[in-house]
């Protein structure tokens, strides 16, 4: 059934469809955990903005699972990521007609315990936010406005050292 999630202003006529052509793909190292990515993703795009938790709605090996997946060594970020961008290149490729790259740029903040590893996001080299740059670019069909997906993202902390310098 198609429902219309209308936090983010996209179709999802199936999350776990949607989820496994989007991290399906992604290489973890063990078919074990691509479908654990999968399931995962597909509970989230089912409760855009809730918690893991919330999403597993009581499911305690569902939960389990997806904590152990975020914290295990041998799964790398980079590859989730790289799968992505590679479902939205094959998306765009069999797009008739003119993509619009829309960019954006934003930081991200913490306030707990990874934050001292982080850069500043602030205006400030003394700014109270640590965090991380984020630099991303959003592909849609100009004539139906559609969301292609994302297509590249640039992550980066401020190195507080060269920052102070470059405002010196």
């Amino acid at each position: 059934m198609t429902e219309m999630n209308s936090r983010v202003g996209i179709m999802l006529s199936d999350e776990s469809t949607w989820a496994q052509q989007l991290f399906g793909a992604c290489e973890l190292g063990d078919r074990r955990r691509t479908r654990r990515l999968v399931d995962g993703g597909a509970r989230l795009a089912r409760q855009v903005g809730a918690s893991m938790a919330q999403c597993c709605k009581g499911e305690s090996a569902a939960l389990l699972g997806s904590y152990r997946l975020m914290r295990n060594d041998a799964v790398c970020a980079e590859a989730i990521r790289e799968g992505g961008l590679a479902h939205t290149a094959r998306q765009a490729s069999a797009c008739p007609g003119v993509l619009l790259a829309l960019e954006d740029r934003t930081s991200v903040s913490y306030a707990h315990t990874v934050a001292a590893d982080l850069g500043s996001t602030g205006s400030r080299r003394e700014a109270r936010l640590r965090g991380y740059q984020v630099h991303s670019v959003l592909l849609v069909e100009a004539a139906g406005e559609r969301t292609i997906g994302l297509i590249e993202q640039r992550h980066w902390c401020r190195d507080d050292a060269l920052w102070s310098e470059a405002r010196a």
